[in-house]
């Protein structure tokens, strides 16, 4: 059995290198009043529309704001994503209205020659986290990273991984960063996390704390060299001042080979194993995706032979780690489950969700359900939404190249399936369980085992 290293998603995706966008920038914006472009460009205008995409970008990351030219490239990025993106977007306009979208746009044009590149994307960023779709977003980071990985437990963060040389910030309960109170800093960071419900801004929280250019652009810390973490371990507190990792720098890991006790225990996108002192077949679903050498379809096979071999007293899936990718691949579980339950009714159906099912993972949930009704779902409230966005598109803007990630769907799970959850904005699980810190500690996978246990 493979056991995997801990997983806690980062930024992975950082400023893209490809051709820029061609594109007008005669956005609307302010009340939809039209903006004269003369009024955000510089007579300097004819020779940099001559400009490649590096080049632009280049201007951009090493200007400042007393810098005219980095502004108009800057200007320009904000009009052609006021344009673009509701043309592009599925229902742009749910949450945030039209009006208010354009004027806080506008709002951010006008000042980008009073803002650090970090602060105008950050302004950004609140803007579009506004939309209210957690499969809409802005992708800025830098590179930087600290040697430290975070999970949220209630409303508290913690440390759960730290590099070698960090040896006392491990299991730390974070009180403060760079002097600001966490209950600021968290309050801070939400307005960028694009998202549904709880249980999804919980999932996202950690990224963005994992991440100086968010703190930076925040106003929370001063530069990107170090910060100043305040924690709280067996009663006592304690300052620590953290370095920061360049991109492409590793920590070095105190928890390397540890099993991830929240969100399964395989690397790969899906696996099973038959677990006999359980009579239990534990089939992991990690992505809605095909994994390279083996086919979904063969795996599948594969399994419902072990399944026919063993007669299992009980079949768990788990999709704590399940943020989305291709509905369609599970199809030829959902059949086979089907079928076989049909002849085995004393089969019993666990469902394994949390905060990290998402998009796609949803589908997974109902359509288990379909093909077996008892199935019983265990676990935290899903990051995903009941009724979502998705079918992720994206463009990037022409200078900057940041890259926007945006919904053309909408799914009505709702309407579309028989069976009906009772949670709004969330898939309420039938066993509503959510892991302690001193779950983590002691290595307690309190869903699984209750799971293996009924």
């Amino acid at each position: 059995m493979k056991m995997k290293k801990k997983r806690f998603i980062r930024f992975s995706v950082v400023w893209l290198l490809c051709s820029a966008l061609a594109a007008s920038l005669t956005a609307c914006l302010g009340g939809g009043s039209p903006v004269d472009k003369a009024s955000v460009t510089t007579d300097a205008e004819a020779s940099a529309q001559k400009l490649d995409p590096q080049q632009a970008k280049e201007i951009i990351l090493r200007g400042s704001f007393t810098d005219e030219e980095r502004n108009r490239l800057l200007r320009e990025d904000i009009l052609y994503f006021a344009e673009e993106f509701p043309s592009k977007h599925k229902y742009p306009f749910t949450y945030l209205t039209e009006e208010a979208f354009n004027r806080q746009l506008k709002e951010l044009a006008d000042k980008v020659d009073r803002l650090n590149n970090n602060q105008v994307f950050v302004e950004l960023n609140k803007i579009i986290a506004k939309i209210k779709d957690a499969h809409t977003s802005i992708n800025y980071w830098d590179g930087y990273t600290y040697p430290l990985q975070f999970y949220m437990f209630g409303e508290d963060i913690y440390v759960v991984n730290a590099d070698q040389g960090l040896q006392e910030a491990l299991n730390a309960r974070i009180t403060a960063v760079n002097g600001v109170p966490i209950d600021e800093v968290v309050d801070k960071l939400t307005e960028l996390v694009s998202y549904e419900n709880e249980s999804w801004l919980m999932a996202r929280l950690p990224e963005y704390f994992a991440s100086p250019v968010h703190m930076h652009g925040l106003g929370i810390i001063d530069n990107e060299k170090s910060t100043l973490f305040t924690l709280e371990k067996e009663g006592e507190q304690q300052d620590l001042l953290i370095p920061i990792l360049n991109y492409g720098e590793e920590a070095d890991w105190i928890n390397t080979a540890t099993k991830d006790i929240f969100t399964g225990l395989y690397e790969q996108n899906y696996e099973y194993r038959y677990l006999p002192e359980h009579q239990t077949i534990y089939f992991e679903y990690n992505a809605c995706a095909e994994q390279e050498g083996l086919k979904f379809s063969s795996f599948n096979k594969q399994m419902f032979e072990e399944i026919e071999k063993q007669s299992p007293k009980r079949l768990i899936l788990d999709l704590r780690s399940n943020g989305g990718g291709n509905s369609e691949v599970l199809n030829p579980f959902t059949k086979a489950l089907k079928n076989y339950t049909a002849k085995h009714p004393d089969m019993q159906v666990f469902i394994l969700i949390g905060r990290n099912t998402f998009s796609s993972g949803m589908f997974a949930i109902y359509r288990t359900i379909e093909a077996a009704p008892n199935a019983v779902t265990v676990g935290e409230r899903s990051g995903g939404a009941i009724d979502c966005y998705g079918d992720v598109r994206m463009f990037q803007l022409p200078n900057s190249q940041l890259p926007i990630g945006y919904s053309t769907k909408y799914f009505e799970f709702s309407s579309s399936f028989s069976y009906k959850n009772p949670g709004e904005g969330t898939f309420i699980p039938d066993v509503e369980m959510t892991p302690a810190f001193e779950d983590y500690v002691k290595a307690n996978d309190v869903v699984l085992n209750y799971a293996l246990s009924n």
